[in-house]
């Protein structure tokens, strides 16, 4: 059996029994292999982020199935970690007590967490500022912070839903290439959601294009170029070309439908 994450024939319809029902999802079928670093492009309200709630257990198809390592996603699992555009700390904890939030849970020690705390903490840049209040960093440090917490649990499959989105241009590029550096020590699958063309390309091996809603597949784009990436190359911005032009027809798509709605 091939472990890792398949979603075979996954549809979502948002309140199907009232009278506006939303078609969000439409017959979506991906497979995602163990290490694979994946990220999801296409116009706003496409059903990307959806796709990620469906994997995460937090949402259950209309249709289709979502399977991890062979088994049915019917609930949330650390197994595949979430990290949403907001850091979402709890404000009340330290950044180390942040982190350590679901080791305690699961009842480890106090010993324990602090040795994971300190390892996590300058995995991701951030030693030195375990004692610290999540409003004491800037933006980029809690979503370093808020990635910390999802690699405590060890996750198998990261999912990111535009976790950079509301960072600077030069904040932006850092975390990236922090990303990529965890990724490649964790050895988690990386599904992550964004509208930057430029993000998709430096930091997947495969693009996966959408459609505008009803979300469907419309185009994938696997990446061989090694890491970090030049993206004014010439083969990079032929990708990127590529990639404009997937998304024009369908972003037109969804502004004629904002407009007839």
């Amino acid at each position: 059996m091939t472990l890792g994450l398949k979603i075979k024939n996954v549809s979502k319809i948002w309140n199907p029994n009232s009278d506006n029902p939303v078609e969000a999802l439409k017959n979506i079928n991906l497979d995602v292999e163990l290490g694979e670093f994946v990220v999801l492009l296409g116009p706003s309200g496409c059903g990307k982020s959806t796709l990620l709630y469906l994997i995460a257990g937090l949402e259950t198809a209309t249709d289709g199935v979502a399977e991890f390592d062979g088994l049915k996603i019917t609930a949330p699992s650390p197994e595949r970690g979430l990290i949403f555009q907001e850091a979402s700390l709890y404000p009340w904890l330290t950044v180390k007590d942040n982190i350590t939030f679901g080791l305690k849970i699961n009842g480890m020690t106090v010993e324990k967490r602090e040795v994971a705390a300190e390892r996590l903490l300058k995995l991701v840049g951030l030693k030195g500022s375990g004692n610290n209040k999540p409003h004491q960093l800037s933006g980029g440090m809690r979503q370093r912070a808020a990635l910390a917490r999802a690699l405590a649990m060890e996750p198998k499959v990261l999912l990111m839903d535009e976790p950079f989105a509301a960072l600077d241009i030069q904040t932006r590029a850092r975390m990236q290439t922090h990303l990529l550096n965890i990724w490649n020590a964790s050895g988690a699958s990386v599904l992550l959601v964004t509208h930057s063309i430029d993000e998709a390309l430096a930091l997947a091996d495969r693009v996966v294009v959408f459609t505008s809603r009803p979300g469907q597949i419309k185009s994938e784009i696997k990446i061989d170029e090694p890491r970090p990436r030049d993206l004014r190359s010439a083969n990079m911005i032929k990708l990127a070309k590529r990639c404009e032009g997937l998304l024009a027809e369908e972003v037109e798509k969804a502004f004629e439908e904002q407009e007839l709605s």
